[in-house]
């Protein structure tokens, strides 16, 4: 199936490892040309775009901390001097930081406010600079990235993620209400377990191994799978799909291991 992305030009944040660089490679297979954006990851965004270049796509890496409203409309202004246009805007990013998981009860609020900036802030900012672009040429995609946490709010010692991933679910509801009748979807994934190479090297084998024999489909997904379903999204395909929620977790929904 041919996506109708050869013309379109898209920017995804944190596209320089994981699901990121699995959406900003399947976006660019289809045709799009795309901005690797990334905060701190600078080498590996620029490896990713060689990457990209190589296979004949058109791409660039953009350093910039999506939580900053100057960063972000740097980063917009870019991708419109570059290419001419913006037509997807794919929030990615979003770190955790080295204090991932506290009970609600000892939780600083310094990690609750970085938790929040990075996850929900930094999504508000793009589509607040991205989405006016889009509405000038009466189309665009907007795909957000939450959590099955999101979806069943965090497990215990997760409450900042899971509040910060329910907010992305709540902010792209309104931004599909809100532009949807402008010509731009929103739309929101919602990964399970994926493995990348960050959680592959947080979790031990032994708990990899229990997390597979929760999920029907028996295995754990991979990047690539959630980058076809972000191009999917963000092509004619996907024409009349505004405001959904793709969960993207082989079936499993309960967070117990």
């Amino acid at each position: 199936m041919d996506l109708g992305l050869k013309e379109r030009v898209a920017i995804v944040t944190g596209g320089s490892k994981g699901l990121g660089r699995a959406e900003a490679e399947a976006l660019a297979a289809e045709g799009a040309a795309v901005v690797v954006a990334t905060a701190k990851s600078v080498a590996e965004a620029e490896q990713v775009v060689r990457g990209l270049l190589d296979k004949g796509s058109r791409a660039i890496a953009v350093q910039a901390d999506v939580t900053q409203a100057a960063d972000v409309q740097r980063l917009v202004d870019t991708a419109l001097k570059t290419f001419g246009r913006l037509d997807i805007l794919v929030n990615n990013a979003g770190t955790t930081g080295p204090q991932y998981n506290k009970p609600l009860v000892d939780m600083p609020e310094e990690l609750w406010d970085f938790m929040l900036g990075n996850h929900l802030k930094s999504a508000f900012l793009c589509i607040k600079y991205a989405a006016p672009h889009m509405v000038k040429q009466g189309w665009g995609r907007i795909i957000n990235t939450s959590s099955i946490h999101g979806r069943v709010g965090g497990r215990a010692s997760l409450g900042h993620y899971g509040a910060a991933k329910a907010g992305v679910v709540a902010l792209t509801m309104t931004a599909a209400r809100e532009l949807g009748p402008k010509g731009i979807t929103a739309n929101v994934i919602s990964p399970g377990f994926i493995g990348t190479d960050t959680l592959r090297g947080i979790l031990p084998a032994a708990t990899m191994e229990k997390l597979k024999q929760q999920i029907p489909l028996g295995r754990i997904g991979e990047p690539p799978e959630v980058g076809r379903v972000v191009a999917f999204l963000a092509s004619e395909a996907a024409s009349y799909v505004n405001g959904a929620i793709l969960d993207i977790t082989g079936g499993r929904l309960e967070f117990f291991l």
